[in-house]
């Protein structure tokens, strides 16, 4: 005996499935392009590269640490001989040979990278205040900040021997604070921007993924760049404005980089390492958007370990000496530079300044 449902009660447990059907695709619908969506982008940066990720096997102890430095993001040794950095209450610190931290200037705002013109005067790009200058005590304003086009987040600074300022504005989008908002989109908007003495301001390359550090090599004129987001550190011509790849497949993000004119290497360093399980969803921007939902509700995931890490490279991006930090260290080094035969670090939110021994160059035979 077949049993057959009459068709207007088949009708309705259709219309209800379908009812069922349409309500889940309109909760994704919501949740993938509603209020507060990620408006995640494609994005898909070259892995970490194991052979590079193997150098980083040995932690170091630092042989000195130097409190009362909250925020030393980025070091520069000035004309006077003297070591310079910025503190996160917006203070401009420098450092005798001999010892000591004297308290020289305050931006009133949050000052990242450092640096000097030929003429000795320092520089500073502020991420609450945009490119400033130090004149006689007093700031000058070059650019300041707003919305795009204006600066969004100013970062980091070289300048050349002809006195043109490199600037990086890590991102056309988010600024300081919210890079992590940067990230979790994929967004590349960065720019390079020059600024020659007389006052022309021009855009040397874009689209970039959060562009930060920025360092020079006087000797090629060669400008070196990072792209922190996707692992990688490029060569800019500053006449042309063209990049070509110095390195790629970091195993950490790049942040600050220094060039160090004595041995003629690129110090990169990195403040944590990559997270490929985060990455993984930057080609799938669909799958990228669901989850930013999730962590909306359930907090962050846990991010990867944050020892010291610092990477020198020569001018063909051959790695050429590894820093690498205690293993246990919840806040990375966002600067690493040589300064008076020892290596200096220091971090956007570390408490302190920690100096370690110059490690050895990895083309160095052991004695036997």
């Amino acid at each position: 005996m077949k049993l057959s449902l009459p068709l207007g009660v088949l009708m309705a447990w259709i219309i209800r499935l379908l009812a069922v059907l349409f309500g889940l695709l309109g909760l994704v619908i919501l949740l993938l392009f509603g209020p507060g969506a990620l408006d995640a982008r494609y994005f898909n940066p070259v892995p970490p590269d194991p052979a590079l990720d193997a150098l980083f096997a040995s932690p170091a102890d630092p042989v000195l640490s130097e409190g009362d430095l909250h925020g030393a993001e980025d070091f520069e040794p000035g004309p006077d001989g003297r070591l310079y950095t910025g503190l996160a209450d917006g203070r401009i610190m420098a450092r005798a040979q001999t010892g000591g931290w004297e308290e020289i200037a305050n931006t009133g705002g949050r000052p990242l990278g450092l640096a000097f013109s030929p003429d000795g005067v320092l520089h500073v790009a502020d991420a609450l205040r945009g490119l400033i200058r130090l004149d006689d005590g007093e700031w000058t304003v070059i650019d300041e900040p707003g919305e795009f086009p204006a600066l969004v987040f100013t970062d980091d600074l070289t300048i050349l021997e002809d006195g043109t300022i490199i600037l990086t504005d890590a991102s056309g989008r988010y600024g300081y604070g919210e890079y992590m908002e940067s990230f979790w989109e994929g967004e590349q908007t960065a720019r390079i921007l020059a600024y020659t003495p007389d006052g022309t301001r021009r855009v040397l390359a874009d689209d970039l993924a959060f562009a930060n550090g920025v360092a020079h090599d006087p000797a090629s004129g060669d400008v070196f760049i990072n792209e922190t987001f996707a692992g990688r550190v490029h060569v800019l011509d500053p006449a042309s404005g063209t990049l070509r790849v110095l390195i790629d497949g970091l195993p950490g993000y790049p942040d600050n980089i220094h060039w160090d004119r004595d041995e003629e290497l690129l110090w990169i360093a990195m403040p944590s390492r990559r997270s490929e399980q985060l990455e993984f969803f930057h080609p799938r921007p669909l799958l990228k958007r669901l989850l930013r939902r999730f962590t909306d509700v359930f907090g962050e995931p846990d991010l990867p370990a944050r020892p010291v890490m610092g990477l020198a490279v020569n001018r063909m991006g051959e790695p050429v000496r590894v820093l690498y930090g205690p293993e246990d260290s919840e806040l990375g080094a966002t600067t690493v530079v040589p300064w008076q035969g020892q290596i200096w670090t220091g971090g956007l939110d570390r408490p302190s300044v920690d100096v370690f021994p110059v490690p050895p160059r990895l083309d160095e035979t052991a004695p036997e």
